[in-house]
């Protein structure tokens, strides 16, 4: 049945596409927002840099969970949409993206150069496997890493990407639970 109802666009006038947070996903991104402001009160160290999926349940997680934090000067909050940090592509309506348009107009963060205006990944037919992604979320690293020379980033991402995030650093595997929030460190090394 949740099969069914994953390739929907809409239910009963409630639309799938691209999921919006519900209540209880805001009130998971509040939580985030003071663990995040009990860790720098308790001194943190605060990103330097953002980056965040371009769902529409990120994009508000990401405003909701930095909201009202008091950022310093040299270290202003502006997340970075980033197509590959995502969620799995494929299939489920909920990981359409929404248009860049809709986005831009909805959240004030800058988006990628070449980011295309609808949804360039998501199939009805395909639904990326986890090989895939973890791929994909390599070259997204490899990307960050290439240009941000940031010591401390901040991603704000699915439960997906993030366990497959931490498969392709090779750390452990974590159970992040919804809203929750892990502290990752990377050594990073160039190689020619």
């Amino acid at each position: 049945m949740q099969d069914y109802y994953a390739k929907l666009d809409e239910v009963d006038g409630k639309t799938l596409v691209d999921a919006h947070l519900t209540n209880k996903g805001k009130g998971q991104a509040r939580t985030a927002n003071d663990a995040w402001r009990r860790a720098l009160a308790a001194g943190m160290p605060w990103p330097e840099s953002y980056y965040v999926s371009p769902l529409d349940r990120c994009l508000e997680t990401c405003k909701i969970t930095f909201e009202g934090l008091d950022f310093p000067g040299e270290r202003p909050f502006v997340p970075k949409v980033r197509e590959l940090l995502r969620e799995v592509y494929g299939v489920h309506t909920c990981d359409k993206r929404s248009s860049k348009s809709y986005i831009a107009s909805n959240y004030p963060f800058p988006i990628e150069d070449g980011f295309a205006e609808e949804d360039p990944f998501w199939t009805a037919e395909h639904r990326e496997t986890d090989k895939e992604q973890e791929a994909r979320l390599r070259k997204f690293l490899d990307q960050v890493f290439e240009v941000d020379d940031s010591t401390y980033i901040s991603m704000t991402a699915h439960s997906g990407a993030i366990r497959n995030i931490l498969k392709v650093l090779g750390h452990r595997e974590f159970g992040l639970q919804t809203g929750g929030v892990i502290p990752v460190l990377i050594k990073r090394t160039t190689v020619a």
